[in-house]
């Protein structure tokens, strides 16, 4: 079988640049080491307005770098594309790839600035025959699938409450989490209460709000991303509580059990369930699922239908700030 050619547009932190930090070897946190790292790609292209992103990407990858998709285009047409430009830009350049006939593009979350531009992708997608998937990477990752299916199983009971920290931003970090708690409760979520923030570096904002997803009212707080990064979620039910801390880097369980101590008591074991969790190869999880999909069809756990939802609920929180 022959190697699908691969291209990345957009060669910033999850493009490449997290290949450049030291790490172990096993690490696949970018599109292009993942490409690069797997027998059944090909990396062929890099795409960047900035020549020193485009210069650094051929001297580690031994690939070709251009500064737009057109020039690209005119040299090579690959198979797949990550495309991982600024999210208002998404709209525009997924209509370029399209000319190129793309068998699918990875796209870098949130799916779009706005539902407008989201439903376009998605209809030309679907017109095009292009697989549209969206890299909320925590939906393939196996540590946190086996906690969703452990929430689905009701292990943990009724979910009632949870808490949810993030910092950097709404849109850029919030998202992974609102898409998270969709992918774990269900796709029904309503916003019962908005409180405004600030804005991350001026144009994402960080509102403290509540989200209910059936009887479960989930509470999100921004913290100060220049401080530390803070991403986790605690998830209480009536028979446990999950936890998924350093952005699913570490996942624990806690169930319901007799109290040792007081005869008719109930306490949380002190002892936790581990998950076990790949989030150093996460990109690499995202691609395994794309190739199942593109062999035999196999759903994606994050298309561009469950990236419009998460976005719906991104948009009702940001219209809920505008009347507040």
């Amino acid at each position: 079988m022959n190697p699908l050619a691969a291209a990345v547009v957009g060669l910033g932190s999850i493009g490449q640049g997290y290949d450049y930090d030291p790490a172990p070897d096993d690490r696949v946190l970018t599109h292009a080491g993942a490409f690069a790292a797997h027998p059944r790609i090909a990396l062929i292209a890099g795409v960047d307005p900035d020549p020193r992103q485009r210069e650094r990407f051929t001297r580690k990858f031994s690939a070709p770098a251009y500064p737009d998709v057109a020039t690209m285009q005119e040299n090579c047409r690959p198979d797949v594309v990550a495309l991982c430009a600024p999210t208002n830009q998404h709209c525009a350049v997924f209509k370029q790839l399209l000319a190129g006939a793309p068998r699918a593009v990875i796209c870098e979350k949130p799916i779009a600035p706005n539902l407008t531009e989201g439903r376009e992708m998605v209809r030309l997608a679907a017109e095009r025959h292009c697989v549209l998937m969206v890299n909320y990477m925590r939906r393939f990752e196996p540590g946190t699938r086996a906690l969703a299916e452990a929430i689905r199983q009701g292990r943990f009971g009724e979910i009632y409450k949870g808490t949810v920290w993030y910092s950097k931003g709404l849109l850029n970090n919030g998202s992974h989490f609102i898409d998270l708690l969709c992918f774990m409760l269900g796709d029904r979520a309503e916003v019962e209460y908005v409180r405004a923030g600030r804005d991350w570096n001026g144009d994402d904002p960080e509102p403290d709000c509540c989200l209910r997803f059936g009887a479960a009212r989930i509470y999100l707080m921004a913290a100060r991303e220049e401080c530390y990064s803070l991403y986790s979620m605690e998830l209480v039910g009536t028979k446990g509580v999950a936890s998924y801390l350093d952005g699913g880097a570490e996942i624990r369980a806690r169930f319901a059990a007799a109290d040792p101590a007081y005869p008719g008591g109930t306490v949380l074991q002190p002892s936790a369930d581990g998950f076990g969790s790949a989030m150093s190869r996460y990109q690499w999880h995202a691609l395994e699922a794309l190739l199942r999909h593109l062999d035999s069809g196999q759903p994606l756990a994050s298309d561009g239908d469950s990236a419009l939802h998460t976005l719906g609920i991104i948009d009702a929180i940001l219209s809920r700030l505008q009347t507040a």
